[in-house]
């Protein structure tokens, strides 16, 4: 599952990047401007609310 979310994230680190600010950031800045790990636990959470802690 972390495997699977890793590339989602990946993707949308992509697709933000052509999206905002018409493509003024390259994915690597926005990845500096977000934690990946909390997104990524989020997500979790989301998908498997009663087997996270």
């Amino acid at each position: 599952m972390l495997e699977i979310l890793a590339e989602a994230y990946l993707n949308a680190i992509d697709e933000a990047s052509l999206k905002v600010e018409e493509g003024h950031y390259e994915a690597q800045e926005l990845e500096k401007l977000v934690n990946q790990e909390e997104i990524i636990n989020r997500a979790l959470v989301l998908i498997l609310p009663g087997e996270s802690s």
